[in-house]
């Protein structure tokens, strides 16, 4: 069986579970399935893995609570392969078990490749973490529990000048990644509109495990920042070699890096800053209440990952939009999720705007300081 078509349905089950067309009425007793498309496999399964123990809780969580609408909630976990095809060919595979929701997926080129698909089947989706803004743009069928690219990549660039002071930047981006390029576009934008000289925009390849190329031209550059929205692998590895070779400035980061990248940079990191979207002690009290039920079902997992949070939010908004629609047909779910205004979930609150993006989502920058990741401050993305 092919990546993209392994599932595991995790959740009791009632009934027969027969695939069902997009809009169809469930027959009696038969449950609802809520498809979770995310990497299982490939360079994203670790990254990946806290949304997936999440989902899992949350579905319990609701079924436990009576389910939707009286009946239990199915998780269909299908694996993307951590490739944008395997995410378009587990979208396919989502639509053809007769799945009512979509949670997922995790990058913002993953879920490029599957807004087309879901589009057509007019099922909604949510992703937890994709902030490209192309992600929503194309499709009133697709949500975004997370803020963009565009918020954060400015905010980076108001944050490297207004508080760090920099007036010299260089841009490192992964050029197979939307995420990447997009952060890029942002952050160049943004930093040169308020006087500061970006001095090179390199680019390097997703998989490279070899920057030298790429250190030299910076060791000549010595700028006074350097901005990597890369995901944790080959930023980590970027920034370990230039540490290691001698360069010494400043390393900024956007929101996958909380996904791991100290596993890769380790102590190189000290000092360097990044966007995030949430951070563990908030004093939000669903992320409180969500922090001790995580803690209590997975004992040995640490909660700091921003996957938790914005997974569960993912899963609790399209419960909150069955409820709120009376229905178990998509379309039905689709609109009560437009129409989403004052949700409390563990980020926050969430209202969603005409593009499904959630309006004034505070951006959390942390610092790598004496080897752990620490909260320093939270600004507004139009700040």
């Amino acid at each position: 069986m092919q990546p993209w078509t392994r599932f595991k349905t995790r959740m009791r089950r009632a009934g027969l579970g027969l695939a069902l067309a997009a809009g169809a009425v469930l027959g009696a007793g038969e449950p609802v399935k809520l498809g979770l498309i995310l990497a299982q496999t490939g360079i994203g399964a670790d990254e990946n893995l806290p949304g997936l123990k999440t989902a899992e809780m949350a579905v319990e969580e609701i079924n436990g609570s009576g389910g939707l609408l009286g009946r239990n909630v199915e998780l269909v976990v299908v694996d993307d392969a951590s490739t944008p095809l395997g995410a378009k060919k587990a979208a396919e595979f989502a639509v053809s078990q007769g799945v009512v929701g979509v949670i997922g997926a995790f990058r913002s080129s993953h879920c490029l490749a599957m807004v087309p698909v879901l589009r057509e089947a007019r099922i909604p989706m949510i992703t937890p973490s994709a902030t490209n803004p192309e992600v929503t743009l194309g499709s009133e069928f697709t949500f975004r529990a997370c803020f963009t690219d565009e918020s954060q990549g400015r905010a980076m660039a108001s944050f490297a000048f207004r508080d760090l002071r920099a007036a010299r930047a260089v841009v490192l981006t992964n050029r197979t990644e939307n995420y990447s390029i997009t952060l890029a576009r942002y952050f160049v934008s943004g930093f040169r509109k308020l006087g500061g000289n970006v001095l090179w925009e390199g680019e390097y390849q997703g998989s490279a495990t070899d920057f030298k190329t790429i250190l030299a031209t910076l060791k000549q550059l010595r700028p006074e920042v350097v901005f990597v929205p890369g995901y944790p692998r080959d930023s980590g590895l970027l920034i370990s070699q230039a540490v290691n070779s001698g360069i010494r400035t400043v390393f900024l980061g956007a929101d996958a890096w909380d996904m791991g990248v100290d596993q890769y940079a380790g102590p190189a990191l000290e000092g360097a800053y990044h966007s995030d979207q949430w951070h563990a002690d908030a004093p939000n009290p669903r992320n409180r209440s969500l922090k001790a039920q995580f803690q209590k079902k997975y004992v040995h997992d640490a909660f700091d990952a921003m996957q938790i949070p914005l997974t569960y939010d993912a899963v609790m908004l399209f419960a909150d939009a069955v409820k709120r629609a009376n229905s178990l047909n998509p379309e039905k779910i689709r609109a009560a999720l437009q129409q989403t205004r004052g949700f409390q979930g563990a980020t926050g609150s969430i209202t969603f705007d005409q593009n499904r993006n959630p309006i004034g989502r505070e951006i959390v920058l942390m610092k790598f300081q004496r080897g752990a990741w620490r909260y320093f401050k939270s600004i507004s993305p139009d700040r």
